[in-house]
């Protein structure tokens, strides 16, 4: 009767809502579908992959401040001029996506090398992992997704109308997109931390990575001159990515201080 969405979850993360009065989004979905035609889904897509690098360059330089300085100063620089060829070139969604892939290479290079995800983690490994350490980031990951999901919705905005990963039935591209930014601060640095724990069975494990994720989004953060939790960070920052699509001038990614 208020408004309030309803979120349901099963255990493969597949989600249900139930609300009311969505007419109110209508105007938002407009300008997000026409958002390919006025360019103003490529220059969204650059600022999440930018936000996405700079923050994985953070948790790469957090993590190396006692050991590997030199390696880690390396690898932040090439993560720089990345980032830089978003900035000054006219790039269109394959050769974002080509960036974003090199980065994420790069990344997830260094942290095998130095043994941050500890001495068993080899590579990336997203669907079918079999270790433990890819088992509890793409745990991580779903978790994530759904409190992005939720802000989605909360913003007016389809979930499946992204600007950057494809469009394909029952996959939300728009959650994927915005997710990227969160990632290595929200899921990546809490499965570092306790890489060391993360041997046997995973199933138990898998309540203290939800247990240490969401105690990240009520971590209080410094936002516009104000403390938010992440959690309210996050929602307010969809907000912002909508009115750019709806009219505002620019939407900036949101980085980590350490």
């Amino acid at each position: 009767m208020r408004g309030v969405k309803i979120f349901f979850n099963d255990f493969k993360s597949h989600l249900a809502l139930h609300t009311l009065h969505e007419h109110k989004s209508v105007n938002v979905i407009k300008h997000q579908i026409l958002s390919e035609q006025n360019g103003k889904d490529l220059a969204l897509a650059k600022e999440l992959i930018i936000g996405k690098i700079k923050n994985q360059r953070s948790t790469i330089l957090y993590f190396s401040r006692h050991k590997n300085q030199e390696k880690a100063k390396l690898i932040s620089n090439k993560l720089s001029l990345l980032i830089g060829e978003l900035k000054r070139f006219k790039l269109s969604k394959d050769e974002i996506f080509g960036i974003e892939g090199s980065a994420a290479a790069m990344y997830f290079k260094y942290l095998s090398e130095c043994e941050l995800l500890g001495d068993e983690f080899i590579n990336r490994t997203g669907r079918y992992a079999e270790d433990n350490i890819n088992k509890a980031l793409n745990y991580g990951y779903a978790i994530l997704q759904n409190h992005i999901y939720k802000c989605v919705i909360n913003a007016g905005l389809n979930p499946y109308f992204g600007v950057l990963h494809s469009l394909r039935s029952a996959k939300p591209s728009l959650v994927l997109d915005i997710m990227e930014e969160y990632r290595s601060f929200v899921v990546d640095r809490n499965v570092i931390k306790l890489s060391n724990q993360l041997k046997g069975d995973f199933a138990e494990h898998k309540k203290l990575i939800a247990q240490q994720i969401i105690s990240s989004l009520a971590k209080k953060l410094n936002y516009n001159h104000s403390k938010l939790s992440l959690e309210s960070i996050m929602q307010r920052q969809v907000y912002k990515l909508s009115g750019f699509l709806c009219g505002a001038n620019n939407y900036h990614s949101y980085v980590f201080r350490w």
